[in-house]
């Protein structure tokens, strides 16, 4: 079986530095999820991760309509640590830009930052979230430590092939070694396998690509990747994977991409057509050849109990 998540980061409406639009607006949720993106899924039969970043959950309107979407998905957390307590670095959202990174915490705050984004949306949702990406995809083993014992079932924090050490980053993230498959992590060490872990890790899909006479690193990812190289990136992922062995597909993007200027990527309406253009071929490519949309929360039950049949939907 093949198998595709798409997880989504969803952030307040942003500018072409990352910063965060001021006055702060959101867009990227009232239209750019509820009338281009959820639409676009229904259409396809996918079945996507909304990732919700602690700001947006703290808009109501927000909140109000990513909690009565039409259509299957799953509602998971996305943490950005300078803006939820303890220690909360801003007040005021408008203007700012993320770049706190969870992997430099100590574990303590790891934790009770995330506890914080944990109660936020079990208050604004009626209901916990099981599935978590860190910010920045800055996560470390004390980030799976914390997820435990927050009664989380899901990360997808890990970027393959990938070290993350721009001069943001006081701790570098290095990722270059990590599975490329969904695996259950070693609470000691986030890139080791651990047969009864308890947090499923499902990393982002990322290959080396050949293209002409070079080969490069593309994601599942509309931005960094054309339709066609994301394409490829499916290949090389089930040519990565032994046969008769299940492969999961983990595209990655921000809601607010779908949209001119509201973030570093689609600037102008043709760009952002020809963005969703890409997803679009993507997702007839997937349904032609047979896969199967599922969101992190359905995965993991299919991984943690393979004996069961799981006919439930993860929506909120």
């Amino acid at each position: 079986m093949t198998g595709c998540v798409i997880t989504i980061d969803v952030e307040p409406d942003c500018t072409p530095t990352w910063h965060y639009s001021n006055p702060l607006s959101f867009e990227g949720v009232a239209r750019g999820i509820v009338r281009i993106l959820q639409p676009l899924f229904r259409e396809y039969g996918a079945v996507p991760t909304y990732l919700v970043n602690n700001v947006v959950l703290e808009d109501e309107r927000s909140v109000d309509l990513l909690g009565t979407l039409e259509g299957r998905c799953e509602l998971g957390a996305h943490l950005h640590p300078e803006f939820i307590e303890p220690g909360k670095v801003f007040s005021s959202y408008a203007g700012r830009k993320a770049e706190m990174n969870l992997n430099t915490l100590s574990e303590l705050d790891q934790y009770e930052k995330t506890r914080s984004i944990t109660e936020l949306f079990a208050a604004r949702f009626h209901a916990p979230p099981v599935s978590f990406r860190a910010g920045r995809f800055s996560a470390n083993a004390g980030t799976i430590r914390s997820l435990l014992k927050l009664g989380y079932r899901v990360d997808t924090s890990v970027t393959p092939h990938v070290r993350w050490d721009d001069p943001t980053r006081e701790i570098p993230v290095d990722f270059r070694h990590a599975p490329t498959q969904p695996y259950f992590v070693s609470p000691r060490d986030i890139l080791v396998p651990e047969v009864g872990g308890g947090i499923l890790e499902v990393p982002v899909s990322i290959a080396p690509v050949r293209r002409l006479f070079r080969t490069r690193l593309s994601w599942l990812r509309p931005h960094l990747s054309s339709a066609a190289e994301m394409l490829r990136v499916v290949r090389a992922t089930r040519r990565g994977v032994p046969k008769e062995t299940d492969v999961i597909l983990n595209a990655m993007f921000h809601n607010v991409e779908v949209l001119p200027r509201l973030s570093p990527y689609c600037q102008t309406p043709g760009e952002c057509r020809r963005y969703l253009n890409s997803l679009r071929v993507l997702f007839e490519t997937l349904a032609r050849d047979g896969v199967e949309f599922l969101c992190l929360k359905d995965l993991y039950a299919r991984r943690a109990y393979p004996e069961a049949r799981h006919g439930d939907h993860a929506e909120y």
